[in-house]
């Protein structure tokens, strides 16, 4: 369901994470003025579909400049994994971060049930090449909370989640189907790379405590197959 792999070092992280500090500058607020959670590059779940081309092409240069080195390492671990060609997909963001700072790491699980469909909202349904039908996600745990992190999980594809809302005829959303299932858990590993196809209903985890300074930053990312390549964006 979830394969883990290790990209880098607690050392590597800990440098990245003081990178990723380094360039506040260029950090997006997500959510209410008061909230403690960013994004550093363009996401397309967040992003209003009109204006994510601009943000990436703004933010790709000093993403590629700055952490280019962590790009090729990751493309190297995708390619030997999944024993193909990955490459990045053009004028879409490049993967990137999330940073939960302490006031916005979540104790409850009332974080989005949902499943990864961004693609729906950054390629078009015609795109020539595209297999709609096998996508990637991933997350690189760069800094935890002291209770750790990580991600819950239904064991329930999309698919048969449309399939069982056309059956009852019904409105309804994610989350009120996980309200019925039991979660599965899937902790983060410091420097490790989870990888999974985004379409089983998933939410990030919650911890039971949070401790002053905890921070929660991961690498984001997704991948489509086409041409003959997996291309990352976010």
């Amino acid at each position: 369901m979830i394969t883990s792999l290790t990209l880098l070092s607690p050392e590597e992280c800990a440098r990245l994470g003081g990178s990723i500090k380094e360039l506040r500058e260029y950090w997006i607020q997500r959510g209410n003025p008061q909230s403690a959670f960013f994004t550093l590059g363009a996401a397309s779940y967040l992003d209003d579909p009109a204006e994510y081309p601009a943000v990436a092409r703004r933010l790709n240069p000093i993403l590629s400049e700055r952490f280019g080195w962590l790009y090729e390492r990751l493309v190297e671990l995708l390619s030997r994994r999944l024993r193909a060609p990955v490459t990045f997909a053009e004028g879409l963001g490049q993967p990137g971060f999330h940073i939960w700072g302490t006031s916005s790491i979540f104790v409850t699980p009332v974080a989005s049930v949902h499943f990864d469909l961004q693609y729906l909202r950054t390629w078009p349904e015609n795109a020539p090449g595209v297999d709609f039908d096998r996508p990637l996600s991933f997350t690189l745990a760069i800094r935890l909370p002291q209770r750790g992190g990580g991600l819950n999980i239904w064991d329930v594809t999309y698919d048969r989640y449309v399939q069982f809302r056309r059956r009852l005829d019904a409105r309804m959303v994610p989350a009120d189907l996980a309200a019925l299932l039991p979660p599965m858990r899937h902790p983060y590993t410091v420097g490790a790379v989870a990888m999974h196809s985004g379409l089983m209903l998933h939410q990030i985890g919650e911890i039971d405590q949070v401790f002053p300074g905890d921070e929660r930053i991961t690498l984001q990312g997704h991948a489509l197959w086409c041409r003959g390549a997996w291309q990352l964006y976010w």
